[in-house]
């Protein structure tokens, strides 16, 4: 669940098209979540053509969803 939103959604953003944004390490994300994060935004570098592309860090670094919020709409909404 949830794989569907990643596939053909996003293009990758390559370093040398954003020169002036600010790439962030890779290890600026915790390997150890306790909750679901919502996903960033990778940075990858061209190669030759013979290479592939590598990440290189993150545009956008993955953050944690904002587990607090409720909708105003519960499930079972007060009708007048």
């Amino acid at each position: 669940m949830g794989q569907f939103n990643r596939s053909g959604r996003y293009q990758k953003m390559y370093v040398e098209d954003a020169p002036d944004a600010e790439v962030y390490a890779l290890d600026c994300v915790p390997s150890d979540r306790d909750r679901s994060w919502t996903n960033g935004v990778h940075a990858w570098q061209k190669q030759t053509p013979s290479e592939p592309a590598k990440i290189v860090g993150w545009f956008t670094p993955p953050r944690q969803r904002n587990t607090g919020h409720h909708n105003r709409m519960g499930p079972n909404p007060r009708r007048n």
